[in-house]
């Protein structure tokens, strides 16, 4: 009698060989977690800068049923089980609902073949022992064997130590698959196994992170530990975190793992989904940031609605502010459809931002998901189906037909977020492909999909597209020239008024960017002079009030030419560059003239009492001069403002009255005139005054009103680039202020509470200290409690700069103290960035008699904003110095341009892309609060590495 045999690359064939990509595999293998109820679906990717890891390990894990030994031998190890597909019921557990099966082929396990050829799967049942097995899928290559020669020793563990004895014992049995002769034509093969199974190690994070769990009798699930992962896993270890949103590589795996389950239609799931990723720095997760219902259902366009058993349409629709119930027919035969009834909703957000009805911050943060995760989804029972919903997957065709015209064909398949919702009941002949990346192109496949693109080109037809002049105006455009309008006339009047602002500034750094020029020269004349004078054994005071004299001339005259870029103002790269040369040369005369003002000082010590009071008199009736001199400058500014406007109204005037004048020549009386005529040219006459009077109210109404409504305390150039930023800056910075008032109520609140729980945890952490000595096998997990609690400790130490001053007590502060600390509170990004930080001896040996929670914030900040600007140089280097007296805090990174020393303290003033400019602003009053002065410099003498440099100080009183 013949019989089948199964080769074991059978095994290959159906699982890896029958998966399209990654992210499919995940899936698959998520879905068998979910059938288990499974809360926790997660994968671990630990780069090999995590803890003691020398190479990447890749974790894939559920906390769902698990599995005994008998279930490994007579389900996970036998192909195609039929329990799924029989619609056997599985009792719901952990508190669960009953969930519907996702996997019904019995080969969907195999698919972990494709994450990496060394396998190690760790399995276990509430209450019952750990059963674990090892594999390498490569042993599959290997043309020669058959299923049942295969041997794969499954081991038993109920503690971390039999684990590792077993472990060793199943290496050495899996080996004796690698003797056979069978291995004869494929030796390299079989000698890249038997190195790799050497080479084998369980790190002791797995160990305490993974291993010790599974001994724990009340846990229970699955785990995949991949020795050798996937090459598009390998390429995280390639890529710092700043790289992760820019790589296409990881936006397709972070398309494909978002949205699992349709929380677009119930954001109330009951599992949850991570890909996290484990390096010096601690863990990212990669797929937190899915579109949400909200969001979808607040686009500008949105529908929502159901497909009957006939394929009948029925719903609502919303195009901007207006909402109709829409009903769709197709053109097909009567009768029931194939594909059987379904759920769809979508929102659509216009191309845009000047004909959309979002704010901006709404739009952008809309804008920015579509990139990543715009399209169609597909959701079977409320799981995703793969490829539906990725960028690239556009079965609907939307780009083919905007391409043969995008006004009429509305829909792009990047623009719009949505989901098709279906399920295994309602729907049972869309069935997936074997290789899980699509529906089989059958029968229901191909009218479903004929349908749905029938039902878009409806849907853009009847409201959405552009119509041509013999059509009727769609829903879209009805509203869309108002909204483009009312953009385009507040975007309009925001460019002339940039333009005529922009034209003035330009104008003024034109004109003195030479008289500053012209003026540090005269300033360094009056430096040398001062120094003269000062030399001499005897000071000519009449010489020193000349000099002083034209010192305080050459303050007021700096003053007058300053020059600042108005708001919202955009300027060419040679006109910035032009700016920040004059801004530097401003910065070079206004040192100078502090110089010439230390000189000042010094030499009024040698200056006797009654000439000091003489040049107090002379300042004083100077000052006095100085403000009414201002507002007489002020007076005349204003004056020929308003006449130049009284000018244009006159020739406004003038205009106006003569287009009148012209427009109601035809509706002069006449003799022939009738009484009817006469009163058909009165009704005329009326319409054409009211036309005018419209138009005259257009132009200069808002304009009145403007100049009635003005203050002397408004910066209106300040006003109007508020406007035309469209309260981007503002609203930013009022939700800063509300997040630090927030922060500072709730540690108000809370400060009590937490000094409380701190005393018991500190007591509880000693406790098990004691403990832990007489079990030396918790040290591990002991050691990361506690440094876990210093951590926290050290962030809660953080937030008192905000406690009242009250509360707080001075006290001596090291160098060296504030060395240990800062390295190791960064260790993590020093190590990761490979950053050297040091400090000089004088620094360590330094005292600061301050408060503790305003110092230590201090040099934290300044050492973070260090890390940022050095991650884009080779030679990353931070060092503190102890110089002349001073703390220079120094980094090799970028260097602080001359004009902005200053800028960097302005609340709000930022150069980091995501940056709020709160950091230093706070430094800096905090440390004034606290006796200290800190600035930046590039002077030489502190700045040693050429790139940012600050420098604290006391403050002499």
């Amino acid at each position: 009698m013949a019989t089948f045999k199964a080769k074991a690359r059978a095994v290959e064939l159906l699982g890896k060989g029958q998966i399209a990509d990654l992210p499919t595999a995940i899936t698959e293998l998520w879905k068998n977690g979910y059938d288990a109820y499974a809360k926790n679906l997660n994968c671990k990717l630990y780069l090999d800068s995590y803890k003691d890891n020398q190479s990447p390990v890749f974790l894939l894990s559920d906390d769902g049923f698990g599995m005994s030994e008998t279930d490994i031998n007579d389900k996970w190890f036998v192909l195609g089980t039929d329990s799924k597909a029989r619609g056997e019921k599985i009792n719901p557990a952990f508190g669960l609902k009953r969930r519907i099966p996702m996997g019904e082929k019995g080969i969907g396990r195999l698919s972990v073949s494709y994450l990496g050829p060394q396998m190690l799967m760790l399995t276990k049942k509430k209450g019952e022992t750990a059963n674990a097995f090892l594999m390498d899928w490569r042993i599959l290559d290997n043309y020669n064997f058959f299923l049942e020669d295969l041997n794969i020793p499954l081991f038993a563990f109920d503690s971390v130590r039999e684990f590792i004895k077993k472990l060793n014992e199943s290496k050495n049995s899996f080996q004796t698959n690698l003797k056979s002769d069978n291995w004869k034509e494929q030796g390299k093969i079989r000698n890249q196994i038997s190195t790799d199974l050497q080479k084998l190690k369980i790190h002791k994070f797995i160990e305490q992170e993974v291993i010790n769990d599974f001994c724990q009798k009340d846990y229970h699930g699955t785990t995949f530990l991949i020795f050798t992962p996937h090459d598009q896993l390998l390429d995280f270890s390639s890529l710092d975190r700043i790289e992760f949103q820019n790589d296409d590589s990881i936006n397709y795996l972070r398309s494909s793992l978002s949205g699992l389950h349709n929380d677009l239609k119930n954001p109330n799931k009951d599992f949850e989904t991570h890909f996290l990723l484990y390096d010096a720095a601690g863990k990212y997760d990669l797929i937190n940031d899915f579109f949400t219902q909200d969001e979808m259902r607040t686009a500008d366009h949105w529908l929502k609605g159901e497909f009957d058993e006939n394929g009948f349409f029925t719903g609502e629709i919303k195009v901007f502010n207006k909402r109709e119930k829409y009903t769709f027919k197709p053109n097909r035969p009567p009768g029931e459809t194939p594909y059987g009834p379904f759920k769809i909703e979508w929102g659509s957000l216009e191309g845009n931002k000047s004909s959309s009805l979002l704010n901006d911050e709404e739009y952008k943060i809309v804008n920015e998901k579509l990139k990543y995760f715009g399209g169609l989804y597909i959701y079977r029972d409320d799981f995703r189906v793969l490829p539906y919903g990725r960028t690239e997957t556009d079965f609907l065709e939307f780009e083919k037909r905007r391409s043969l015209g995008a006004g009429y064909y509305f829909f792009s398949h990047r623009r719009f977020i949505g989901y098709i919702d279906l399920s295994r009941k309602r729907n049972p002949k869309l069935r997936d492909k074997a290789g899980r990346e699509g529906f089989i192109q059958n029968r229901a496949y191909r009218e479903f999909r004929s349908d749905l693109i029938d039902f878009f080109v409806d849907i853009a037809k009847k409201y959405l597209r552009a119509s041509s002049s013999d059509d009727d105006e769609t829903l879209r455009e009805s509203q869309i020239t108002e909204i483009e309008e009312k953009y385009k006339k507040q975007s309009a009047a925001a460019k002339r008024k940039n333009a005529k602002t922009k034209k003035a500034f330009l104008e003024q750094l034109n004109q003195h960017e030479k008289e500053i020029e012209k003026l540090t020269e005269e300033i360094l004349l009056l430096e040398k002079s001062l120094v003269n004078e000062t030399k001499k054994l005897e000071i000519n005071y009449n010489v020193y009030n000349d000099l002083l004299g034209k010192l305080n001339d050459k303050k007021v005259y700096l003053n007058n030419i300053k020059v600042q870029k108005p708001q919202g103002v955009n300027i060419t790269k040679r006109q910035e560059r032009q700016y920040d040369d004059y801004r530097k040369q401003y910065h070079i005369a206004e040192n100078k003239l502090k110089e010439c003002t230390k000189i000042v000082d010094k030499t009024r010590e040698r200056i006797n009492v009654e000439n000091l009071k003489l040049e107090l008199n002379d300042k004083y009736r100077s000052h006095i001069k100085y403000i009414e001199k201002q507002f007489q400058s002020f007076q005349t500014t204003t004056k020929e403002s308003f006449e130049r406007i009284q000018k244009s109204l006159e020739i406004e005037k003038t205009q106006q009255t003569e287009a009148f004048v012209e427009s109601s020549k035809l509706f002069g009386s006449t003799a022939e005139d009738k009484k009817e005529d006469i009163a058909a040219k009165i009704s005329g006459l009326d319409k054409i005054i009211e036309e005018h009077v419209s138009l005259i109210d257009h132009l200069f109404k808002g304009f009145i009103k403007h100049i009635s409504n003005l203050q002397i305390d408004v910066d209106d150039d300040f006003l109007r680039g508020w406007y035309q930023e469209q309260n981007e800056k503002l609203e930013k910075r009022l939700s800063d202020f509300e997040e630090l008032a927030q922060l500072g109520m709730s540690i108000e609140i809370i400060d009590h509470q937490f000094n409380v729980m701190y005393s018991q945890m500190n007591d509880a952490i000693s406790e098990i200290d004691k403990y832990t000595r007489r079990n030396p096998e918790l040290n591990y997990s002991f050691h990361q409690l506690r440094n876990a609690f210093q951590h926290l400790e050290m962030n809660y130490k953080l937030l008192k700069p905000l406690y009242r001053t009250s509360r707080r007590t001075r006290e001596v502060i090291t160098g060296n103290e504030l060395y240990s600390y800062i390295k190791e509170f960064f260790k993590n990004e020093f190590k990761r960035y490979r950053i050297d930080f040091s400090v000089d001896d004088n620094f360590k040996d330094y005292e600061f008699f301050s408060f503790d929670s305003i110092i230590k914030p201090v040099f934290l900040n300044l050492i973070n904003n260090a890390i940022y600007w050095l991650i884009p140089v080779e030679n990353r280097r931070i060092r503190i110095e102890l110089i002349n007296g001073n703390i220079a805090i120094m980094n090799s990174g970028e260097k602080i341009d001359d004009n902005a020393l200053e800028d960097i303290f302005a609340l709000f003033y930022t150069r980091k892309k995501d940056g709020r400019g709160i950091g230093l602003y706070l430094a800096k009053k905090n440390l004034n609060s606290a006796g200290y002065e800190i600035y930046s410099t590039n002077a030489k003498d502190y700045n040693k590495l050429n790139g940012a440099c600050f420098v604290i100080s006391k403050i002499n009183k």
